[in-house]
């Protein structure tokens, strides 16, 4: 297993800038929100993608992994029933998946619960189907490109779409294409009926990707979440992906919390 850092919350300074946080952090990989880069998605600045890529590679960093997917583009929806905004975002999602292959990420994380609400008087069924259909293109040009999308239940208060690591099995088993499976989410597990362990079992068909951060929202290490069973059960069924750390608040400065916060996951992981 290897360590990530996501810019999640903290895309309010220049990619640069959150790049040698990283590296001095003590990280070698980051994933990335798309609108970070810049936008339109579909149509970069083919200078400004170059220049990315030599300051990343400068501090040591590979970028891995894309996630918060459609932040940028807050009209977008993945479970409409209206033909153009669906034409619209299944097109921005191959133009992501595009973009991740050029950065030479291998993971993307399908979340965006704002964009991906579905009509109130749908069933599960109906938004099931929706959601496949828009983001078909997009996964067919995944297993194209090598790139896997990992979609990710989140809670109710979020979103009214694939709630559970249960519904996200259902959709995953549902739509059964080779670029699609799934992330687990400590924080989002606990808020789930059963413990991260038992969430293992049930998605290991599918697992691909891990986001590590406490029950409270910190990082790891920052709270009561005790992260040592979650490795050691992720060690014994063989999983060798990345614990990508997914903060949304800090207590201190980030530059202080995320190197306690790797050394407390590394520390684990030579353990486990």
């Amino acid at each position: 297993m290897r360590l990530a850092l996501c810019n999640k919350m903290l895309d309010d300074r220049p990619i640069e800038a959150f790049f040698e946080l990283a590296a001095t952090a003590g990280f070698g990989a980051v994933e990335l929100m798309p609108g970070s880069l810049g936008t339109p998605v579909s149509d970069p600045d083919p200078a400004m993608r170059v220049q990315v890529l030599q300051v990343a590679r400068a501090h040591g960093l590979d970028i891995v992994g894309f996630n918060s997917l459609l932040q940028h583009a807050p009209h977008l929806n993945l479970v409409t029933r209206d033909p153009a905004l669906r034409r619209a975002s299944a097109a921005e999602l191959v133009a992501i998946v595009q973009l991740a292959a050029h950065f030479g990420a291998s993971v993307i994380v399908v979340g965006s619960p704002r964009q991906r609400r579905a009509p109130d008087d749908a069933t599960f069924d109906e938004s099931a189907n929706l959601f496949i259909d828009e983001l078909r293109p997009a996964a067919d040009e995944a297993a194209r490109l090598d790139i896997t999308l990992c979609l990710e239940p989140l809670v109710a208060s979020l979103t009214n779409f694939m709630n559970d690591t249960r519904e996200g099995i259902a959709v995953a088993r549902r739509m059964n294409h080779p670029a699609v499976k799934l992330v687990l989410d400590v924080k989002q597990i606990s808020q789930e009926s059963q413990s991260f362990q038992a969430a293992v079992d049930l998605a290991l068909p599918w697992l691909a990707h891990v986001h590590v951060n406490d029950a409270n929202r910190h990082a790891p290490g920052e709270g009561d979440t005790d992260f040592v069973p979650i490795i050691r059960k992720l060690k014994s069924v063989g999983y060798a992906g990345f614990l990508s750390i997914e903060a949304f608040a800090f207590a201190q400065d980030p530059a202080i919390v995320l190197p306690r916060s790797r050394a407390y996951l590394e520390g684990i992981l030579a353990a486990a």
